[in-house]
């Protein structure tokens, strides 16, 4: 149960700081192309908050569900005849 709410409350925040970070790229490149350095700089004091403490809550839930991972060894693609694993079978 706590898994599935913290595995949610991860997606949805690295939603947010992934957009929150396009948006200010977005906003950014606004003022570079009409040549206003209030539109660059605003637009980051506006929203850099948000998605810098979106990117911190997804660290912190990731960091947290990384104790949830059960099961065996696995690589990286998540076969479990990982050559760690196979390692464990010879001799």
């Amino acid at each position: 149960m706590f898994q599935k709410s913290f595995s949610t409350l991860f997606r949805i925040s690295v939603v947010a700081f992934l957009l929150g970070g396009l948006a200010i790229v977005l906003g950014q490149t606004v003022g570079l192309i009409l040549g206003d350095g209030h539109i660059v700089t605003h637009v980051e004091e506006l929203l850099a908050s948000y998605a810098y403490g979106a990117a911190g809550i997804a660290g912190l839930l990731a960091f947290v569900l990384s104790y949830f991972h059960h099961g065996g060894e696995e690589d990286a693609l998540g076969n479990e005849d990982s050559p760690a694993r196979a390692a464990e079978h010879v001799g």
